[in-house]
């Protein structure tokens, strides 16, 4: 018996040991995808990069920002970059925050820093077609020129939450400006 109590208590250290909080996400812990031996995608002109999985997340360069995903027949995780032109006057983050909010069904919201400045982050529930899902969606500023990127992960909540969020927010983090 004192043997399957030691091994009990080693085992669940590993596994608290291997668990990281969410750098986003309230009250979430897990194991963060590894992504050293992903793949570096270029945004358009080589503005900015994002480390994925793998290929098999076949990433969609646009005009406008970066699409990938892995999707089966009812669920899906998505990775998306939305680059845009700064509004002017550029809203602080509080507006941004309330401009948000007025606009999506808020689940959590923070403050983060992304590349040395401070960006919003909010978790929104959503409808893809038929199908629901939770967004983690972070924006963030270029220090020099006039443009901000919207980062999102997404995934479908009939087969993933909060969890599988926390496991990719890895991919964010990945985000570089060229």
């Amino acid at each position: 018996m004192k043997h399957k109590t030691k091994l009990l208590i080693i085992g669940f250290l590993i596994l608290i040991s291997c668990s990281e909080k969410s750098e986003f996400l309230e009250d979430c812990e897990c194991e963060k995808i590894d992504l050293k031996n992903g793949i570096v995608v270029n945004g358009k002109e080589n503005r900015y990069s994002v480390v994925l999985p793998d290929s098999s997340w076949n990433p969609e360069i646009t005009d406008i920002g970066l699409s990938a995903g892995t999707f089966d027949d009812s669920s899906f995780k998505y990775f998306g970059i939305n680059e845009m032109g700064k509004a002017k006057p550029w809203m602080s983050l509080d507006e941004q925050q309330k401009d948000v909010e007025r606009k999506y069904d808020v689940i959590e919201s923070g403050v983060s820093d992304m590349l040395q400045k401070k960006s919003i982050w909010n978790l929104v529930e959503e409808k893809f077609n038929t199908i629901p899902i939770i967004g983690l969606y972070v924006t963030v500023e270029h220090p020099t020129d006039d443009l901000f990127y919207t980062v999102n992960l997404a995934v479908s909540k009939n087969k993933y939450g909060k969890k599988e969020l926390c496991e990719l927010e890895n991919i964010i983090k990945s985000f570089k400006m060229n």
